[in-house]
């Protein structure tokens, strides 16, 4: 397809495609013939220049590149293949390239894929990828091979190796074979990760990618497979192959099909080696039932079979988890312990398996119930396994079973007598005879019972056969003598079964006994019946003897069978029971007996329920006697008899009967039917009524029946009984008042919980006439006793009620007399219509839970003074339309005059408006971020939409209300304590915010008719400003800036006002000129003039009027006015427009501070913002951006008013006076401290004469500290001006023609010189322009002998500038004054001046002194000056000079001292008694000289070449042992000490900013750090060996 879209578009021209060159053709033959480096030769030379004539044009060049790359066959020039393609980048952007740039990128994706393929060693020629879309699966195998190749060339590759492979198979897929599914490279990808080991790698990419997510089906079949190749390829079970199938498994844990793999992979690793089974993957492989592996585990070894829990473990693992296969384990464990002669599993087996219904097991559980005694298994359990073992054999086998069984049973039946009674069988004898019983009857000695006859072998014939006589007696009571046709006696058959002469003998009697004796009548629910019946001692004995007659075939006699149906039927008796006892009774031979035993049981029974049931009995039973129905089958006599007595007897049937015995059941039937009618009158009423007197109600007590009836009529308030009929029924019969009786009810169910409407109105249905009949007494009853009763919630309990009484009003409207009233509306009809208002409005309240209806309305009227409140308190989103419609309905329904101050349907919509506001307003309170800030604009919109819905419902002037609230209230009032950034999400925020402004105001147009005007304005500039905000032409803090000042203005009605209140707000908040011009422009454009103003220039200047009016008030605010200058400091837009607003803002303020009259703090302030617009002050409390262009454009419109002189000129220029005013004015308010009446004006700063005389007075009237700090401060103000001026003046070196000359022509040859010169430059000193100043304030000081104000002055100048505050003769005569005074601080103040002479004069002098008058104590003085010796540098001289060495001893003194000091202080740190005892000033100075003026102090000792002193300081500072021989050690401590100093200089920067921060003489100290780094290098070079 591709190579047609190609050749089609290559021939697009058929002028190519009929004759290609000599040179094409030429081309495509060699690069045919892979010859493509001649082929990149000639196409790199003939593209270089289209029109040299190689081709003809630029579509001919490009169809013979494409041509020449895919008609090569090569599979390793794809550099020369990209370089080919490369050529026709310089054809990029022509038509011609733009028509093939589709196949153009083609190529470039299928050269790239031609290289990856050869990367991983399948490569295919370009022209493979042409066709590759016809060969799918071809492509698709070509991807296997790669992952196959990749694995295997090198096992062990990184993550990162694999990363790279997928991502080279994610460009092939994309960019040449698109037709594969990224699903299938995913898939093969991943399983070749598997088949690598790489499973960590291999379970993220199995999560999917960003673009695809594999189905987990997929992903589980891919896991399984791979871990059973692993599985099956193992040779033992503990090689390594097991291990990776398990982790490959584990990468997918939550999969039942992968938990299953691994299961397998358990079994057979794990638990079959522990049952003694050994089966290697390959194997089990091969084995196709699993259930084979079982028996093989039940049989491997002598005890495995007892692992059972194991063995179905090991079943439910291997697949057999169903129950039917988990039985099947469980049998075959069974048959294997019966066989290893372990019949107690097998019997535990047996028992599980027979509650399962497992029929295979059969036969075991026969046996095994047949066998010999087991450990908790009795009779009932034997009876269990055989029962199971009848549902489930063969037919041959059930006859012999079912014996078994039978003999089981009565044998059981015997055991529960002798349990339930306490007795056991007596031995049976014969008086005088030898011949006893068998001694004991436990249960396993009764059967099976020996043969007698084997043991009357050796008794006396006479003995044997007394005792049988009275074996015959015993029968005799229970059973009919048998028809022996065959010649069979009972004394041969007791000779011949020992079976019945055994129970005839030793458990006949004794049933006999138990079923005689009274004692033991009472009925129990025995554990073999169910519990509906229930059964005696006696029954149960009865029930034996049957039993063991049926079992031989003996049929028994009436009386045992008369006495079994009495003892059934014996109260307490269910009517099953008297089915059961006729059941009985019908086995009788004389029918006669069964009626006694029934009159009986008619005579004994008082409640009526038996009474019934046994008179139904005996009338089937005379029934089924006297119909002639004959069975043959047990089973079907069984079921006709459940079926006659389960069916009434219909009258064809008794008519029958009647016919049939009519002198003795006619009379049975008077009586009974006598009997039942007053059983059934007493048994109504105590149904009715339970509890109640019958006698008194059936002799007609008035009172008592009135109370009774309505007693339980009143009940159906806490119960739900339907006896409507009923009672009314009763009040029929005896003689009360129905109506009484059916409101009673009727009120009683309405205030009940219990009662639905729908029960109610089903309840009452019958009787709805009756109560509409008594319509005034229902509505007195309703209004009266329910609905005080009834919770104002239960509203559809309330809507019955008004349905109730809409009915009976109109009932009564219909019998009334219309003209009765002189109002319809106020009568019955029209209460009938309110009532069923109230209906409707109830039902339709009822989703609102918390409404109460009875603040809303009465029976008959609105409850006017809740009603407002009621509806308010519910109304929310889901309530708020039903609600207005309800106050709609009950407002024009209500049959008298409305008060004005009730609620309309509209202030339901208006209230949920403001409501919705307001809550917007709480959430608005806690935005604390741009994130929260987003949510409330989703909010705002979203709750302004449902808003709207009920705003356009409401009346202007109320919709007009809201809307300006939202207009006006929308923006949160913290919002100004957020930093607002020009992050994206502060603009994202802006454009929602905006947006909804603009829908807001267009909203607003559509309701508002004064407003309109201003909204259509607003709407038009707030569209603007959106479009710029988007542009970026408004940063979104401006943005934010201009919406808050429009909100915090809102909507006016002036249109004018309007719009000049958002001009400002874009000006104030810093818009750019040309964002507010754009504005201006489109409102004009759009309105018309709609300002005071003809262009924007007029609004600035109005603007400026009132920032500058409001700091006269101090009422305004700083930012105002900083805005307004930085939006004016870009260039943009016209310059003309730019320069008059500017011009114009400039002239306002230059007025303004020319005013004098105002207080001079704001005139500095006004002169400190203009320097900012200029560029000259950077003061950060301003943060004002300077203009543009505009010192320079506003000098060239002044240029020709200054004059010729330089100095003059430099003070004439605006820029200068405007310097010199604020400067004026600063320093009058910092001379006000010395003086209140002092005042420096600008003539006064006009030259360094003129200040130097302001500066002379001032010092003349300074004595205090804060009067010196002062004048530090107006010279700090006057350098600014004075040192500017002084550096921008033209040195000579800038006038010398030669300094224009070219760089190449200067350099030449002068490399050598520049740096010493430069340094030489740096080197040299600049005296201050004020020096005279400072000369003036220092003699003042001398004067007053404060030499510690000198060295604070002259260190406030160190390090600053290269300015010196006095020139070198000033420095000769201050000194010269001190020295005459105090030498010592004459020497300290000369060491902080750059001038040696002063120095070594002052050195000099302090030598004599010592020399003189010895060392002085130490003091604060002598920190200061062992720092200003070594910053100065004159220790060298002191140290290499012995003129100085009185000197030299002193600083080694103070050295000695402070490193003792420092030392202490360290050591008292340790101590915790002294640990706060310390003072921070020497603790400072302590870290000073241990961190910096020691180190400096030693280093001048060894670069002064005095190592042997400075190691003795080291090693003495160092506490080095004395031991230790002083010459050895002193060098390496030295060079170490040195050496770590230097270290902690370079990178212990906490300890360096504490030092630089020292409150003794800081800068000097900061100075010193600088030479310090240099200083310890240099004496480190000059150790021996350099040590560097």
């Amino acid at each position: 397809m591709k190579n047609r879209s190609l050749n089609d578009n290559s021939s697009s021209d058929e002028v190519h495609q009929k004759s290609d060159s000599f040179l094409v053709k030429w081309l495509k033959e060699i690069s045919a013939v892979n010859q493509l480096e001649l082929c990149l030769l000639v196409i790199e030379e003939g593209c270089r220049d289209p029109h040299s004539g190689f081709f003809r044009d630029e579509m001919e060049a490009i169809d013979c590149l494409l041509g020449c790359i895919y008609s090569s066959s090569a599979i390793d020039k794809w550099s020369t293949m990209a370089s080919i393609l490369w050529t026709l980048q310089q054809f990029e952007g022509s038509d011609h390239f733009q028509r093939l740039e589709l196949q153009i990128r083609s190529a470039e994706f299928h050269i790239e894929a031609g290289r990856l393929l050869a990367l991983y060693q399948v490569p295919k020629p370009v022209s493979f990828f042409l066709k590759s879309h016809n060969d799918e699966k071809g492509v698709k195998q070509l991807l296997r091979l790669i992952l196959s190749k990749f694995a295997r060339r090198q096992p062990g590759r990184s993550d990162i190796d694999w990363s790279s492979l997928w991502n080279d198979l994610r460009y092939l897929q994309e960019k040449a074979f698109p037709f594969i599914d990224l699903e299938f490279l995913l898939m093969e990808f991943c399983r070749g990760l598997l088949k690598a080991g790489k499973f960590s790698l291999a379970r993220a990419y199995l999560k999917g990618t960003d673009s695809i997510v594999l189905p987990v089906e997929k992903v589980e079949n891919l896991v399984i497979l791979s871990a059973r190749e692993y599985f099956f390829s193992a040779s033992s079970l503990t090689c390594s192959e097991i291990w990776k199938a398990k982790e490959c498994l584990d990468i997918f844990p939550n999969s039942r099909s992968v938990n299953a793999e691994a299961d397998v992979i358990t079994v057979l690793t794990v638990k079959l080696p522990n049952l003694g089974v050994h089966i290697l993957p390959v194997e089990y492989k091969q084995i196709k039932d699993p259930m084979e592996i079982i028996k093989m585990a039940i049989t491997s070894q002598a005890a495995s079979y007892l692992s059972v829990d194991e063995l179905i473990e090991v079943a439910r693992l291997l697949g057999l988890d169903s129950q039917e296969d988990i039985s099947a384990v469980q049998e075959a464990i069974a048959r294997e312990a019966a066989v290893a002669g372990d019949l107690q599993l097998a019997y535990d087996l047996c028992i599980v398996l027979a509650k399962k219904g497992h029929g295979p097991i059969w036969d075991l559980c026969a046996a095994i119930a047949r066998g010999p005694e087991i450990e908790g298994m009795d009779i009932i359990s034997r009876k269990q396994l055989l029962g199971f073992a009848l549902s489930h054999c063969d037919d041959e086998s059930i006859g012999e079973l079912l014996h078994v069984w039978k003999d089981l049973d009565i044998q059981s039946q015997s055991e529960l007598l002798m349990a339930l009674s306490g007795t056991s069988p007596p031995n049976f004898t014969v008086e005088g005879s030898s011949f006893i019983s068998l001694p004991g009857h436990s249960g396993q000695q009764l059967l099976p019972h020996k043969d007698f006859s084997a043991m009357a072998n050796g008794v006396a014939e006479s003995d044997f056969e007394a005792h049988v006589n009275k074996i015959k007696s015993k029968l005799a009571e229970v059973a009919k003598d048998l028809p022996f046709a065959n010649g069979t006696s009972w004394d041969d058959l007791l000779r011949d079964n020992g079976k019945v002469l055994s129970f005839a003998a030793l458990n006949l009697p004794w049933l006999v006994e138990l079923s005689g004796r009274s004692e033991l009548g009472k009925k129990f629910s025995p554990a073999n019946l169910s519990q509906k019946h229930y059964v005696s001692v006696r029954t149960q004995a009865m029930v034996a003897i049957l039993s063991w007659l049926a079992r031989f075939g003996f049929s028994p006699k009436d009386d045992l069978i008369a006495a079994l149906a009495k003892s059934v039927m014996e109260s307490p008796v269910a009517h099953d029971d008297d089915v059961t006892g006729s059941a009985f009774l019908l086995n009788l031979i004389d029918a006669i007996h069964g009626v006694e035993v029934i009159e009986e049981q008619l005579k004994t029974r008082e409640d009526y329920q038996e009474i019934s049931s046994i008179m139904n009995v005996g009338m089937t039973y005379s029934l089924l006697h006297s119909s002639e129905i004959e069975t043959e089958d047990p089973g079907q006599r069984r079921n006709l008899l459940i079926k006659k007595f389960r069916e009434s007897i219909s009258p064809d049937e008794i008519e029958k009967l009647d016919k049939s015995q009519s002198t003795f059941w006619i009379g049975w039937k008077e009586k009974l039917e006598a009997q039942k009618k007053v059983a059934d009158g007493t048994r109504v009423l105590e149904e009715l009524i339970p509890g109640v007197e019958t006698a008194r109600f059936l002799s007609g007590d008035i009172n008592y029946i009135r109370r009774v009836i309505f007693s339980v009529v009143e009940s159906v308030k806490s119960e739900k009984k339907h006896i409507l009929k009923d009672m009314l029924k009763l009040a029929d019969t005896y003689k009360l008042n129905r109506f009484e009786a059916l409101l009673k009810f009727l009120s009683s169910a309405l205030v009940s919980e219990t009662w639905s409407n729908e029960e109610i109105t089903t309840e009452i249905l019958e009787f709805k006439d009756e109560i509409l009949a008594g319509a005034e007494e229902t509505i007195n009853t309703l209004t009266r006793i329910v609905y005080p009763a009834i919770d104002g919630c239960n509203k559809t309990r309330l809507a019955r009620i008004y349905g109730l009484l809409s009915e009976c009003y109109m009932k009564l409207g219909e019998t009334t007399d219309s003209q009765s009233s002189k109002n319809p509306a106020h009568g019955p009809l029209g209460l009938a219509h309110f009532c069923k208002v109230l209906e409707q409005e109830c039902k339709n309240m009822s989703h609102i839970r918390g409404l109460n209806f009875k603040n809303i309305a009465d029976t008959s009227w609105l409850n006017l003074k809740h009603f407002n409140q009621e509806v308010y308190d519910n109304i929310d989103e889901y309530s708020v339309d039903a609600l207005a419609k309800m106050v709609q309905a009950l407002v024009s329904a209500q049959p008298y005059p409305v008060s004005q101050d009730l609620m309309s349907w509209q202030d339901v919509h208006r209230h949920h408006a403001m409501t919705l506001f307001k809550n917007l307003e709480e959430k608005a309170h806690n935005v604390k971020n741009p994130e929260s800030l987003q949510g409330l604009l989703t909010d705002l919109e979203q709750t302004y939409d449902v808003s709207r819905k009920h705003i356009i419902l409401l009346e202007a002037r109320d919709a007009l209300g809201i809307m300006k609230q939202y207009f006006s209230g929308m923006i949160p009032l913290n919002i100004n304590f957020l930093v607002i950034t020009n992050d994206l999400v502060w603009k994202d925020c802006l454009i929602v915010l905006l947006n909804f402004l603009v829908r807001l105001t267009k909203d607003i147009q559509k309701i508002a008719s004064e407003e309109k005007p201003s909204a259509e304005i607003l709407a038009t500039s707030i569209t603007v400003l959106l479009k710029l905000v988007m542009e970026g032409k408004v940063m979104p803090s401006q943005g934010w800036d201009v919406v808050l000042g429009l909100c915090n203005h809102g909507l006016t009605v002036d249109p004018t006002a309007q719009f000049f209140y958002f001009c400002c707000s874009m000006v104030l908040s810093g818009c750019r000129l040309g964002a507010t011009e754009a504005v201006f422009s489109e409102v004009t454009k759009s309105f018309g003039r709609v300002s005071n103003f003809e262009d924007v220039s007029g609004v600035y200047e109005n603007i400026v009027d009132r920032i500058l009016q409001s700091l006269v008030q101090e009422s305004g605010e700083p930012h105002k006015l900083k805005n307004l200058l930085s939006s004016l400091s870009s260039s943009e837009g016209e310059s003309g427009t730019l320069e008059a607003v500017r011009l114009a803002v400039w002239q306002k303020m230059t007025n303004f501070s020319d005013n004098l009259e105002l207080p001079n703090h704001i005139r500095v302030h006004i002169l400190e913002v203009m320097q900012c617009t200029l560029g000259r002050n950077s003061k950060p409390e301003y943060d004002i951006v300077p203009w543009e262009g505009w010192e320079e454009w506003h000098q060239s419109q002044e240029k020709s008013e200054f004059t010729s002189d330089r100095l003059v000129s430099s003070k004439s220029d605006p820029s200068s006076r405007l310097n010199n005013t604020l400067v004026a004015l600063k320093s009058t308010q910092l001379a006000s401290v010395i003086s209140p009446s002092l005042e420096i004006s600008a003539d006064d700063l006009l030259t360094v004469d003129s200040a130097v005389s302001c500066f002379s007075k001032l010092c003349d009237s300074a004595s205090s500290d804060s009067d010196f700090d002062a004048l530090l401060a107006i010279l700090g103000e006057w350098e600014q001006l004075f040192a500017a001026e002084q550096t921008e003046e033209p040195s000579p070196q800038t006038s010398d023609p030669g300094a224009n000359w070219s760089d190449d022509w200067v350099d030449e040859g002068w490399e050598s010189f520049d740096p010493v010169d430069k340094e030489k430059e740096e080197s040299i000193p600049l005296v201050h322009p004020l020096h005279p100043c400072w000369k003036v304030i220092i003699e003042k000081l001398v004067t007053l002998s404060r030499f510690d104000k000198i060295l604070k002055i002259l260190d406030r100048g160190v390090g600053k500038s290269n300015w010196v505050s006095v020139d070198e003769d000033e420095a000769h005569a201050l000194c010269d004054a001190m020295l005459k005074s105090d030498r010592y601080a004459a020497l300290k103040v000369a060491l902080l001046l750059p001038y040696e002479s002063i120095q070594l004069t002052c050195l000099l002098s302090f030598e004599e002194k010592l020399n003189q008058g010895g060392f002085p104590d130490i003091t604060h003085e002598e920190q200061e000056f062992l720092i200003l010796v070594l910053v100065s540098g004159v220790i060298s001289t002191i140290i290499s000079k012995s003129s100085y060495g009185s000197t030299f001893s002193y600083l080694c003194y103070l050295v000695g001292n402070y490193s003792r000091c420092s030392q202490a202080s360290q050591l008292s740190k340790l101590s915790p008694t002294e640990k706060d005892a310390h003072d921070p000033e020497q603790e400072e100075f302590c870290l000073l000289f241990r961190k910096l003026l020691f180190p400096c102090f030693v280093a001048e000792l060894v670069i002064a070449d005095r190592q042997v002193l400075a190691g003795f300081l080291v090693t003495k500072f160092m506490h080095t042992n004395a031991a230790l021989s002083l010459i050895n050690i002193a060098e390496a401590s030295l060079s170490k000490f040195l050496k770590m100093q230097h270290q902690a200089l370079q990178g212990e920067t906490t300890s360096i900013e504490e030092l630089k921060a020292s409150k003794v003489l800081g800068n000097t100290v900061s100075s010193l750090m600088t030479r310090s780094r240099n200083l310890l290098q240099s004496a480190l070079s000059c150790l021996p060996g350099g040590y560097m």
